[in-house]
């Protein structure tokens, strides 16, 4: 399953999102989720733990003004590479 993390992580249930998770799951982070990926997060690890690499919207860190701020263990990805997660996955939630 893709996660889609639209949302602030501190306005979502982050207990609900790892309990629907699974190692094949990817999470893709866009628009106001890319503040996951801030370091020193206090849901960072937790998130992480379940999920071995978390993608970031390229366009959504730069508009935020974050890309310079994000964790480079992750993958920053464009609309194309955003578009084949949702090709790859037969569903898909958003937080």
């Amino acid at each position: 399953m893709l996660h889609i993390l639209l949302h602030s992580p501190y306005k979502i249930s982050i207990k609900s999102l790892l309990s629907l998770s699974s190692e094949t799951d990817d999470l893709v982070c866009i628009q106001d989720g890319v503040i996951l990926g801030i370091k020193n997060n206090i849901y960072f690890k937790k998130i992480h733990f379940f999920f071995k690499i978390i993608y970031f919207l390229e366009d959504d860190l730069y508009a935020r003004g974050l890309y310079k701020f994000i964790l480079k263990s992750d993958k920053i990805i464009d609309y194309n590479c955003f578009v084949k997660l949702t090709a790859k996955h037969k569903k898909s939630i958003t937080w």
